[in-house]
């Protein structure tokens, strides 16, 4: 497993909640749990994707896709390995260049317990 969850929450329920698998692959926790969700309630408007870690460009993408316009996260990219992600710039600039708003928001009071749990999670890789 890959150090990584997502959550989907649509009107306060949880309705999708799934971890990453390892590389390599497409297999992200918030694809997976984008994909359980839209399989379950169909376009999804009113949902949240909740992710440790800041969502890669593939599952930003997809949660677009299947209505979610709000994503939070605890990691920014920015604070791990660069590896984690297929491209070293901001994911800003493309969230912002969608045809409709998302609301992007990274919670800072939870970066450095998630971080922990992400180098306790590398340091069993070694």
């Amino acid at each position: 497993m890959f150090p990584s969850g997502a959550l989907v929450v649509l009107k306060d329920k949880i309705i999708a909640s799934e971890t990453s698998d390892l590389y390599p692959g497409h297999q992200h926790a918030e694809s997976k749990a984008v994909d359980n969700a839209f399989s379950k309630k169909g376009i999804l408007k009113e949902a949240t994707l909740y992710a440790s870690m800041e969502p890669c460009l593939m599952c930003i993408t997809r949660a677009y896709w299947v209505g979610i316009r709000r994503i939070v996260y605890a990691i920014r990219k920015n604070s791990v390995r660069q590896e984690y992600y297929e491209r070293e710039r901001d994911n800003e600039e493309i969230v912002g260049s969608f045809n409709e708003s998302i609301e992007y928001l990274q919670i800072s009071e939870l970066e450095k317990e998630a971080l922990r749990i992400v180098k306790t999670w590398e340091n069993k890789r070694r």
